[in-house]
């Protein structure tokens, strides 16, 4: 009898795992099963899209064609298409071409664009399907744009020669026209009537003169292409700490104004005036130039401690440690420390100190600059600091009725700040007798 039920356990083991054997084997193949008809499924809706988009894409080519050529020329167009509850974007683009040389080039030449390229690309929901891209050419008929007409083409690039694409610039002349830089950063007008236009662009991007939005003129001849190259990227700013000729921050050292130096734009240097003095000044809309900024303290070429007339400082911002930053496009604030000179007035009468008036005039007529920059008291011990941008200097000092002025007889000549002798002290002696008047 037990020999009997050892033998109904063994069996009843071996069924339990055919048992486990087989469910694991039917869920296999219901898996398998199931995956095949989601594959299906995936395959189909796929099929289904890429067959919408391609009709989209057509339909899309048959609408272009039917437009002005007028209309076409500046054509960039992107729009959503709901089909069967599928979202789709459309991208309708046209561009003009070549027969030998396909797109037309950013140069000068003596040809015009023959054909517009129409481009329509849909896609559908993003990890549905890739885009579907159709092409089409187009020849505008006779007398679709003005008799004597040329091409302008408008080429953006950065500061490192590379291209924008995408970028909107508008022509404004005999009429309004709008376009978008291609891949070569081009942005191409086509049969417009010859003639002088203006090009502006879009996108917030800075010339080198930090002009925004970017302007330049253009001038089209008829019969070919003619290009206007801008150079321009996003812009910069900095933040000018004044200091002494030391190098030391001082809470009351201030300046109201600052210049940025660079031979590349139009004047040389640009100015920064706010009209209130600071112990910092800002400065934006900076082309970000590879080779940095020269910034100095005041608004006249004179104030540049680089300039050779007469004392050679050319080397000022290379080897001063201030006054010098470089800016990457989009820098915000890229802080910089700029020297202000500082003029030490000492003013005696009879051998002895006088609180008198001082005035300081900037002198350098040749780069006209000569505006009265500070007109001061020098307090009961006869002397004053007077921090002022570099250059030329007259000082004139007014006691009881009677004055001293530099460059006068009897006096020290005016005094020159440069970029090695920033600190200078004046000592002028105001006649007891003869002479008279104040100031100017």
């Amino acid at each position: 009898m037990s020999r009997l039920l050892r033998g109904l356990r063994a069996e009843s083991g071996s069924v339990m795992i055919e048992v486990l054997i087989g469910t694991v084997l039917l869920a296999l193949t219901t898996a398998a099963v199931l995956d095949g008809l989601d594959g299906a499924q995936r395959t189909g809706l796929e099929n289904r899209n890429r067959s919408a988009a391609a009709t989209l894409a057509q339909q899309d080519i048959e609408r272009m064609r039917s437009m002005p050529p007028s209309v076409l020329a500046s054509l960039d167009q992107t729009r959503t298409v709901t089909v069967a509850n599928v979202p789709y974007t459309v991208v309708s683009r046209a561009s003009w071409v070549r027969d030998a040389s396909g797109l037309v080039s950013c140069t000068t030449d003596t040809t015009e664009a023959e054909y517009l390229r129409l481009t329509a690309t849909v896609t559908a929901p993003a990890g549905v399907d890739e885009p579907v891209t159709v092409t089409s050419l187009l020849t505008p008929p006779p007398g679709s744009f003005h008799d004597e007409s040329g091409t302008a083409a408008v080429k953006l690039t950065d500061r490192d020669g590379q291209p924008w694409e995408g970028i909107g610039v508008d022509l404004d002349g005999p009429s309004s026209l709008s376009a978008t830089t291609n891949e070569v950063g081009c942005a191409i007008f086509a049969f417009i009537e010859a003639d002088d236009w203006t090009a502006e662009v879009d996108g917030g991007l800075v010339t080198w003169d930090g002009e925004t939005p970017a302007r330049s003129a253009v001038t089209v001849a008829a019969n070919k292409t003619s290009l206007t190259q801008i150079q321009l990227d996003d812009p910069g700013s900095l933040r000018a700490t004044f200091v002494t000729p030391s190098g030391v921050a001082l809470p009351e050292w201030q300046w109201s104004s600052i210049s940025v130096a660079n031979a590349k734009l139009p004047n040389g240097y640009k100015s920064f005036d706010t009209g209130t003095l600071a112990t910092s000044q800002d400065a934006g809309n900076l082309f970000p130039f590879h080779d940095g900024y020269g910034v100095f303290a005041g608004t006249c070429e004179a104030n540049n401690p680089a300039i050779q007339d007469p004392v050679v400082d050319s080397d000022y911002f290379e080897t001063s440690g201030h006054g010098f930053v470089e800016l990457d496009p989009g820098d915000l604030l890229q802080p910089v420390q700029v020297v202000v000179p500082l003029l030490r007035v000492s003013v005696a009468q009879a051998g002895g100190p006088v609180d008198a008036q001082v005035t300081v005039t900037q002198r350098d007529t040749a780069y006209e600059c000569d505006a009265t920059i500070v007109s001061t008291s020098a307090g009961g011990d006869g002397t004053i600091d007077i921090p002022v941008p570099f250059g030329r200097y007259r000082v004139c000092a007014a006691f009881g009725g009677k004055r001293q002025r530099t460059g006068s007889s009897g006096a020290p000549g005016d005094p020159r700040l440069t970029g090695s002798q920033a600190e200078k002290t004046v000592a002028m002696t105001i006649p007891t007798s003869g002479g008279s008047g104040s100031c100017p």
